[in-house]
């Protein structure tokens, strides 16, 4: 009885840390990505929205650059505060948010195609979302 429930217990905490460790490269990541939107003002366009390249201009380069800032900070948030609900659900939010802005501009507006520039995100804001919803 005790034993389990003990193992249980350092189970789910080496869990959480593991979690808060991964949101956090995550986000420090989206930063390091955001930083590239600054630097290159064709950053979208030659990286994502290939299909697209006169809808990626280098204003909207800049507006993905602040929006992949602000969801690196929220999960930085994350790391910093775990166990914050509100912070939880916005990181949870983040991901699913990248998820579906992604799935949409591959598959329902065809602006991108399935490369590694819209591959990757799938795979980290899927598997993200889904271990912090467990």
């Amino acid at each position: 009885g005790a034993e389990i429930k003990m193992a249980f217990a350092f189970r789910s905490r080496m869990s959480m840390v593991a979690l808060r460790i991964w949101v956090g490269i995550v986000g420090v990541v989206a930063l390091l990505n955001a930083l590239q939107c600054y630097q290159n003002k064709n950053y979208a366009r030659d990286n994502i929205f290939q299909l697209a390249p006169k809808e990626a201009s280098p204003l909207m380069t800049r507006v993905f650059g602040v929006w992949t800032t602000l969801s690196g900070l929220v999960r930085i948030a994350f790391f910093l505060r775990p166990h914050n609900n509100s912070v939880h659900t916005l990181t949870m939010l983040t991901f699913l948010l990248a998820l579906l802005y992604f799935t949409s501009e591959v598959f329902i507006y065809q602006t991108a195609p399935l490369n590694i520039g819209t591959i990757s995100p799938f795979i980290i804001s899927g598997l993200s979302l889904v271990w912090m919803i467990l």
